[in-house]
């Protein structure tokens, strides 16, 4: 068996992130804390990954912050005292979710068991979720004496679930299943165990055939905005701004030849003048040549 604490795969445009410490229910230690950071950081430029489907392995997805790891690990933050080392860690976990919905890459959970306090707040950080009747969800902090918002959990759950869902996940620590999480909305949907990543695969591929690679990069970025309570005003110079750039790739003119392609088509973030209506060139637009060998256009002067 792989020791590694996380697994990663790519299918064609799509990447399989795996939890792997299926002995203790994927719990989190420092060894998978600083692989899940540095795995995040580096999707940035990653231009031929387009979505992450994230699940765990064995029977569990993540069942948190493994508790008795302390004594089989070496400190997080060495050389201080227990104040400034639990700071330290508690930022550095916190910061896990922030470089998820920093990822440009849209972000499928498929929840195959129980997603408990930092494994909850890993799922809640994703763009949707799906699970099998074997998934389980707690906001369980509450239920170790501390504050029943962590990681993440005060901020994602009210906007998926509602407020009074939230409240209630958040005050008592109690276990959700899946039927009442699919009812809550808090997965979209409950598959067969078998059924789980295949259908996690077909949300992703149909996000990749329906979508331009940098369409599809805008289009998270503007959702995380617009969730953050931005403006309508400023949620509409975002879109106006992400629809100028996007359609000015020779992917969005590839889409307007062939809507119904069945394959993604490679990364091509060429500028393409026939899908930028001369009404609205600026006059810091380029102008446009063919390339001989592809026939496509490319930027050679500004007018």
């Amino acid at each position: 068996m792989n020791s590694e604490p996380i697994l990663y795969e790519q299918q064609g445009a799509i990447g399989i992130l795996t939890l792997n410490r299926p002995e203790r229910l994927n719990a989190i230690n420092n060894e998978m804390l600083r692989a899940l950071r540095t795995f995040f950081d580096k999707r940035h430029r990653d231009y031929g990954c387009r979505v992450i489907i994230v699940t765990g392995s064995g029977r569990g997805f993540c069942a948190g912050l493994d508790l008795k790891a302390d004594a089989e690990q070496d400190p997080w933050q060495p050389n201080v005292g227990p104040v400034a080392a639990g700071y330290t860690f508690q930022e550095d976990i916190a910061e896990m979710v922030i470089k998820m919905r920093r990822c440009p890459q849209p972000i499928i959970a498929a929840v195959n068991g129980p997603a408990t306090g930092g494994g909850l707040s890993i799922a809640i950080a994703s763009d949707m979720r799906i699970g099998t009747e074997q998934a389980r969800f707690a906001c369980s902090f509450i239920n170790l004496g501390l504050s029943g918002c962590d990681v993440g959990s005060s901020y994602h759950l009210p906007k998926i679930i509602g407020a009074a869902h939230a409240a209630d996940m958040i005050y008592s620590g109690r276990l959700v299943d899946a039927a009442e999480a699919k009812e809550m909305g808090l997965i979209t949907r409950i598959v067969e165990p078998a059924d789980l990543l295949p259908a996690a695969m077909s949300i992703a591929k149909g996000f990749i055939t329906r979508s331009s690679p940098l369409g599809l990069r805008l289009s998270k970025e503007v959702l995380n905005e617009t969730v953050t309570g931005i403006s309508m005003e400023n949620a509409l110079k975002l879109e106006n701004r992400n629809q100028i750039l996007a359609s000015q790739t020779a992917d969005a003119a590839e889409s307007k030849w062939s809507p119904g392609r069945q394959e993604p088509s490679p990364q091509k973030f060429v500028l393409h003048a026939s899908c930028f209506p001369k009404t609205l060139l600026l006059p810091d637009v380029p102008t446009f040549e063919k390339l001989p060998s592809t026939g496509r256009q490319v930027p050679t002067s500004t007018v």
